[in-house]
């Protein structure tokens, strides 16, 4: 029997909401970076899923669109 899932906390509701503030810049980036429309929207998605299975690793109230660019430029 697994156990359920915990609530999110305060830190992933406020990275939650830093991160979807993101979504325009992360997709523009993307967009630069492949010149299409459809494959920028999966580079963005892969890096937003990313971001959220590190955010232990981010620190709050650094610069939360300097790190999930290198994210996506990773992916990329």
């Amino acid at each position: 029997m697994s156990a359920a899932p915990k609530p999110p906390s305060a830190d992933d509701n406020a990275f939650k909401k830093e991160l979807v503030a993101l979504i325009p810049h992360l997709r523009a980036f993307a967009r630069t970076l492949t010149g299409d429309p459809t494959a920028a929207d999966d580079l963005a998605q892969d890096a937003m899923m990313k971001a959220w299975d590190a955010r232990a690793s981010y620190q709050m109230g650094t610069n939360m669109k300097a790190w999930t660019f290198m994210i996506l430029r990773n992916q990329f």
